[in-house]
């Protein structure tokens, strides 16, 4: 017997082939196929047959449309899936599924399904003029194994035949900058160097008004379609990169070549491009501005080695790390690094999760001490346009703030102190020195530890917070100090998110609080 939901899904199906059957397309039970009129840019109103079926994602999918006859010779471009087998008619790509929830699905409604085939056949025998969504591997077969790396920085402009080396993991390749001189041919019968194999073959495509969907497409668009060809036979070339344009907008295209038969067997690869500015455009909208300001995390620990992180991926470069102790194997499950990091300073396994990211740290610092003495505390805060106070330690916390009170408001240097409280239950971050009519929340007493709490050969007591507190608390620390270094300076000066009421007022109400948003006494 069929749940209620299967019942319900059952229904809409019904119901939404029997709407396009009003519209006068037939119905075979599984697939539905109509005419369907619309206006050709040249030829005029002209009538496409089409087919329409309802997969078993629908109404979360929309459904299947395939083109049998558009009504006038009119090649089918972009946005049309590669058919499943030869002779079959590919799907077309009507809507960008991840832009649409099942409650909002415009494909529901098989009207507008029609109005939206009819626009895909305008733009198609237009000739996709504003598209520049660089997709060409979904008109080929897939190669699912193999990945490619490539700098498009490096090989900007180059054409011809370059070395590959293994990536990073297996089933991955680069191809380096490397260019292979002279000219290839075998050693003797039918043997070629080891070192030239697998080697890639680089060129520009220039601006793609079809996708290439066979090797004809490929060598008809190659300026060297010949020498490509002799080398694919020879086995030197086992890929191709190619770069192409859409509308302006430049994207490459990885290729696996086999020699066999009479033309080479191709497929498409996935690849990436592994330029600093691809992968820095994540970072967000501050990150240049951010690449030369000066940050100190004091306290490498589980916050402020989350905190570090981000802070380097949003494009902090000059980052000073100070923390003494070693990272223990009981540190791990809230901390940054790894059970491979143990035994190491903690500042040198934060260091060495950074350069992990791939980015540059030439210019992070990094001292495995403590600061216990406020000359050095202040000397600390007037080299860094923003300290990190993630030291979860009352004494060290006082000595940061005092120094930033001596330095003074508005000189652009500042400390932002950041911890978890109650076991999580907490988050906070307040900001030293304060300026002019600000006021911190009322501080919150920290709850005794419980006796048996500590871990042997640890001298302080362990602090049962989560991992998730520890993170959220990182994030929190964060936004106030790009709010700081990117001299925005729109965030108050503490930021508390109660995530559990507590007895204590005003933190006795779940959310985000403010000095604003509470009574607190202002100092003028």
């Amino acid at each position: 017997m069929s749940s209620s939901w299967q019942s319900d899904l059952v229904a809409e199906a019904d119901s939404w082939r029997a709407r396009l059957g009003e519209l006068g397309f037939g119905d075979d039970g599984h697939r539905l196929r109509g005419d369907l009129a619309w206006q050709h840019p040249v030829h005029g109103l002209v009538r496409a047959r089409i087919e329409v079926e309802l997969t078993d994602r629908f109404p979360f999918a929309a459904p299947a449309v395939r083109v049998l006859d558009p009504g006038t010779t009119m090649e089918l471009t972009f946005h049309v899936d590669r058919p499943a087998l030869p002779g079959l008619h590919g799907n077309l790509c009507l809507w960008d599924g991840s832009a649409h929830s099942v409650d909002a699905a415009p494909w529901r409604e098989p009207q507008i399904l029609l109005n939206r085939v009819r626009d895909w056949l305008k733009q198609t025998a237009a000739g996709w003029p504003d598209d520049d969504v660089c997709d060409l591997e979904r008109y080929l077969v897939q190669d699912a194994d193999t990945f490619v790396l490539y700098d498009a920085d490096v090989l900007t402009g180059e054409v011809g035949l370059y070395k590959t080396a293994p990536g990073p993991t297996p089933r991955t390749i680069e191809v380096t900058g490397n260019r292979r001189p002279g000219v290839i041919a075998l050693r003797g019968p039918q043997q070629l160097h080891p070192k030239d194999r697998g080697l890639a073959w680089i060129d520009d495509l220039g601006e793609v008004s079809s996708p290439p969907r066979e090797w004809a497409d490929f060598a008809q668009a190659l300026g060297r379609a010949d020498e490509v060809t002799r080398l694919i036979a020879l086995g030197a070339v086992g890929y191709l990169l190619l770069r192409y344009s859409r509308n302006g907008h430049r994207a490459a295209l990885a290729v696996a070549v086999q020699r066999g038969g009479p033309v080479p067997s191709i497929t498409a690869c996935e690849s990436a491009d592994t330029s600093l500015a691809t992968r820095s455009m994540r970072a967000g909208n501050t990150a240049v501005e951010l690449a030369d300001v000066r940050i100190a995390v004091v306290g490498a620990g589980a916050l402020g080695s989350f905190a570090a992180d981000i802070l380097f991926r949003s494009g902090v470069r000059r980052l000073t790390l100070i923390d003494g102790e070693r990272l223990r194997p009981g540190n791990v499950v809230r901390h940054l690094a790894g059970s491979s990091d143990v035994g190491k300073y903690k500042v040198t396994a934060v260091m060495d999760r950074l350069a992990a990211t791939g980015f540059d740290v030439g210019k992070v610092e990094w001292r495995n001490q403590d600061v216990i003495r406020l000359g050095d505390a202040v000397e600390l805060v007037k080299a860094h346009n923003v300290v990190l106070d993630a030291t979860a330690h009352a004494g060290a916390s006082s000595l940061l703030a005092t120094a930033a009170d001596i330095v003074g408001a508005w000189t652009g240097h500042t400390v932002i102190s950041a911890c978890v409280q109650r076991k999580g239950d907490i988050i906070r971050a307040d900001r030293f020195p304060l300026r002019r009519a600000e006021q911190h929340l009322p501080a919150l007493a920290s709850e005794p530890v419980r006796a048996g709490v500590r871990e042997a050969g640890c001298g302080e007591p362990v602090s049962r917070t989560p991992p998730a507190a520890v993170i959220a608390a990182a994030e929190l620390a964060c936004r106030m100090i790009i709010d700081e270094a990117t001299h925005q300076c729109a965030l108050p000066a503490t930021m508390a998110d109660v995530r559990r009421p507590q007895p204590d007022p005003p933190f006795d109400r779940l959310g985000l609080l403010t000095p604003d948003a509470v009574s607190v006494p202002v100092a003028l």
